[in-house]
């Protein structure tokens, strides 16, 4: 009997220690699922937030790139333009860049490594100071890559090889497709190649785009016009009875009204509008005037999150930050134009 009622009263506490764990079980599950419910919609939200990024489309894909990769990327294709390389080096230089450091401008890296090309100062590459200088890593690599023996026909990761000297050569290889789609673009074989996707609002800085523009292509003239808007966010071109002053040899204070906000005769806001426009050198054939127009207009667009660029026009298609793409249909202009607002 006593066996019998032990075995009794521990069957029942048994079962409700079950049932007590049960109960706890089931509390913390239903805990963890209005948990993860509002993670998932936090998750939902950001997810549907859309991101700034720029990108080049082929045959063979996408190939998106951050607002900063792609800056660094355009200022590595324009350096090998202005010291008249060939796409294939802006493509060899791009494909290292993006192996290196990911195309940022690192202050660290492996061992004494920094700068986008992780490029060593204990090995005579120059200083820290100078390799985290954009225009002299680049240049340093130029240097060194138009040493090697056949540079222009040689795998693109045996070139990068050649110059960076690095401890896993195969690694350069996956990004071969991406590095020559991002060069084909930038340098103007390809028209209308980086299109941006920018839902940040920038202040407009026309000071800061002419100054950074001239410093990659010091042979197109810049003129300022100034202009009033209705406020709205229209993508259309340069308004009636603006005023124009040139700026092909230094930038004036016409700038710092850009993005003024005014009132209009009958009442409603304005908005003062700046229209830049970049005339491409006299002389040039249809090809060349297409390409060099292409390689300014992927620079601006690469740049506009940066300077606050509204839209661009050039050769014959359009770009605006609403649309996030060009239409339209190519043909030899020797005139682009570029508004901020």
């Amino acid at each position: 009997m006593n066996g019998q009622r032990t075995h009794g009263t521990r069957s029942r506490g048994v079962s409700i220690a079950i049932g007590a764990t049960a109960s706890v079980c089931l509390v913390a599950l239903a805990s963890v699922a209005v948990f993860m419910w509002a993670r998932s919609g936090a998750v939902r939200q950001s997810v549907s937030k859309p991101a700034d990024y720029c990108t080049v489309t082929t045959s063979d894909g996408n190939y998106p790139l951050s607002l900063t990769q792609t800056r660094n990327a355009s200022f590595i294709a324009a350096v090998a333009v202005q010291r008249g390389l060939p796409d294939h080096a802006a493509t060899v230089a791009i494909a290292t860049a993006m192996q290196e450091s990911k195309l940022v401008n690192l202050d660290h890296g492996d061992l004494d490594s920094v700068g986008l090309f992780q490029q060593r100062p204990s090995q005579g590459w120059g200083t820290v100071e100078q390799l985290m200088d954009e225009s002299y890593a680049t240049n340093a690599f130029y240097d060194g890559l138009v040493k090697v023996a056949d540079w222009q026909t040689i795998p693109v990761e045996d070139a990068a090889q050649a110059v960076q000297r690095s401890g896993y050569p195969d690694l350069y290889t996956q990004w071969d497709g991406m590095a020559r789609a991002w060069a084909s673009a930038l340098t103007g074989e390809v028209a209308a190649g980086v299109t941006c996707s920018i839902h940040t609002k920038t202040s407009p800085d026309a000071d800061g785009l002419v100054t950074a523009f001239r410093g990659q292509f010091p042979s197109v003239e810049i003129v300022r016009s100034l202009g009033l808007g209705d406020g709205s966010d229209t993508e259309s071109g340069s308004d009636a009875g603006s005023t124009s002053t040139s700026d092909a040899g230094s930038s004036d204070s016409s700038s710092t009204s850009s993005g003024s906000s005014g009132a209009t005769g009958d009442g409603q806001s304005s908005t003062v509008t700046m229209t830049l426009t970049f005339t491409l050198p006299a002389g040039l054939s249809e090809s060349d005037m297409k390409r060099q127009g292409w390689q300014a207009a992927t620079w601006l667009v690469a740049h506009a999150h940066e300077y606050g660029v509204r839209s661009v026009h050039a050769c014959g298609m359009d770009w605006s930050r609403s649309a996030g793409r060009w239409s339209g249909t190519e043909a030899a202009e020797q005139s682009l134009t570029v508004t901020l607002r």
